[in-house]
């Protein structure tokens, strides 16, 4: 299964995270959620995806890259290709991570080259949302999500090649999650604005949430109206807390 939008998605960013004796921790995993009705992806550093596409590859578990570059090849020192992670074995990509965007730029046009250059590779696409407290403080959060859609989301995009996933910036990393209100209001204005949008006119695509997802409020979050998975971060290099996860959907 390579991905089935009208299941559940629960997604592990491992971030720069993870060594080539972590690979017990994935077999572990893998005996964990065989058997599973579920999209289950990890996104692990560059240098474990061939290994983690082998060791997964009789299994349920995905395996993708946490960003590409928007041109096939060239001279761009450190940096990885879609036709690469393809390459690789990987299926899946996250595209405009706030880290990413942070630390190369929040150029939207970039967003959306990368997305394209991933769906002509044949790569499934995670596109990253979300709004810093300054931005949701100042009550501009719903138009600056709604732009952030359209600046990424491209005409190559439908729902079994696209999932957008919304991270509040405040909400990463810092154990703050944002209240069960803050979750549903945001999905269903993402969820409305995609409705417009002329590639999702067969169906929008999954929408996640991510932002210190785990074990006890996972649960919660995806019971959620139009909450269709989860990016869980820290919580995914945990085998055990990872399944805890994938079992609360």
């Amino acid at each position: 299964m390579k991905f089935n939008p009208d299941l559940v998605t629960i997604a592990g960013n491992w971030k720069m995270n993870g060594h080539i004796d972590t690979s017990v921790d994935v077999e572990k995993l893998i005996n964990l959620i065989n058997g599973d009705d579920a999209n289950i992806i990890l996104f692990p550093p560059y240098t474990l995806i061939s290994q983690f596409v082998h060791i997964s590859k009789n299994s349920i578990l995905s395996i993708g890259g946490q960003d590409c570059h928007h041109k096939d090849s060239g001279a761009f020192t450190g940096s990885i290709s879609a036709p690469m992670l393809h390459d690789a074995g990987a299926d899946f990509v996250i595209i405009g991570h706030s880290e990413v965007r942070a630390l190369h730029g929040k150029g939207s046009g970039n967003i959306m080259n990368k997305t394209q250059s991933a769906h002509e590779n044949d790569l499934i696409t995670i596109i990253c949302v979300g709004e810093d407290r300054e931005v949701r403080l100042q009550g501009e959060h719903y138009n600056f999500i709604s732009k952030q859609l359209e600046d990424s989301v491209p005409r190559t995009s439908n729902r079994n090649n696209t999932i957008i996933a919304y991270e509040p910036i405040w909400a990463i990393g810092t154990g703050n999650t944002a209240t069960t209100a803050d979750i549903k209001e945001m999905h269903a204005h993402i969820n409305n604005t995609l409705q417009d949008f002329d590639m999702f006119k067969k169906g929008n695509p999954s929408i996640l949430y991510g932002g210190s997802v785990n074990p006890k409020n996972a649960g919660q979050i995806l019971s959620i109206n139009n909450v269709n998975g989860v990016l869980v971060g820290g919580s995914s290099l945990d085998h055990l807390q990872f399944n805890e996860i994938i079992k609360s959907k």
